[in-house]
């Protein structure tokens, strides 16, 4: 059996990411994390909650209240991704990390270049630069997973170790200091699921995603939203099937935001929602492992 990641039937995305919220054990050390290491501007604050972002649009909302760090057995985030636009900005920030030893790995995935980092609560970030130009085929033969360059070299896995040096070589000024540049945006939220198909289902047959890769045998799969990239949201049941949501307690995903491109396309989604509360003029949702997320228009 050969799974394919679908191609993308339009050229701009339908449904885009507003901020994602993370509760945080320590709220005043996380600000500093994001903002020294990852580069995030601060933007707002209060007496729970931190938001920052870049150029005044927020990515990234802090909430004060979790007392324990992520543990592992339990559905919830696995990691968020944020985009840069260019490689110049990627090294600037791969500079910045190695600089504050933060580094967990680094992966050529040819369709993207991504650096892996977790915060002092072991929450999970992905910072990544898009290159679909770079990917001919994604295929999974079985539980073999083969990706095929536009050059026509082969790899197996989900890539190759990225070269660290020649992202560096990019970095036009040597200063790591500046922040994340007009352009950087939430790219993807990678989930760990307990029941593989159901969320699969709901992502796609609820909220209109559409099917990318699908590999339930291996316990992954990704959905796309349009554009050259099958990847804006991913699920996994690397923690096991079957695990509980994560407790209020713990710190991790609080809630995620997505932006319809249209009025019809969210009244749609909205149609094939059985649960869906309206808080005011807000629609939310909780997906099959209570993860919830707030709908809005772009």
């Amino acid at each position: 059996m050969i799974s394919e990641a679908a191609v993308a039937t339009t050229a701009a995305e339908f449904v885009t990411f507003g901020p994602v919220h993370l509760d945080v054990v320590d709220r005043s050390r996380s600000l500093h994390w994001w903002q020294d290491v990852v580069g995030l501007r601060p933007l707002s604050s209060r007496d729970d909650q931190a938001a920052l972002g870049v150029n005044g649009e927020p990515l990234v909302v802090l909430h004060s209240g979790a007392t324990s760090p992520v543990r592992r057995g339990y559905s919830g985030l696995y990691h968020l991704a944020l985009l840069v636009p260019d490689e110049p900005a990627l090294a600037r920030v791969l500079a910045r990390v190695l600089e504050a030893r933060s580094l967990i790995g680094a992966t050529d995935h040819i369709v993207a270049k991504s650096l892996y980092l977790s915060d002092h609560d072991g929450i999970g970030l992905e910072i990544a630069l898009e290159t679909p130009e770079r990917l001919k085929t994604s295929r999974w033969h079985g539980t073999e997973h083969e990706i095929v360059d536009a050059e026509g070299n082969r790899y197996g896995g989900a890539g190759i170790p990225l070269d660290l040096e020649q992202v560096l070589a990019t970095l036009p000024d040597g200063d790591p200091a500046q922040p994340l540049p007009t352009g950087t945006k939430v790219g993807h939220v990678h989930l760990a699921v307990s029941d593989f198909d159901a969320s699969y289902r709901f992502y796609r047959d609820k909220l209109g995603f559409l099917q990318g890769e699908y590999v339930p045998m291996v316990g992954f799969g990704d959905l796309s939203a349009g554009g050259r990239v099958s990847h804006r949201v991913a699920l996994n049941t690397w923690q096991g099937a079957g695990v509980p949501p994560k407790p209020r307690e713990m710190a991790g995903l609080d809630h995620f935001t997505l932006r319809f491109d249209a009025p019809e396309r969210l009244r749609a989604a909205l149609s094939r929602l059985d649960d869906l509360e309206r808080r005011g003029g807000e629609f939310w949702v909780r997906d099959p492992d209570g993860n919830a997320i707030l709908l809005e228009l772009q």
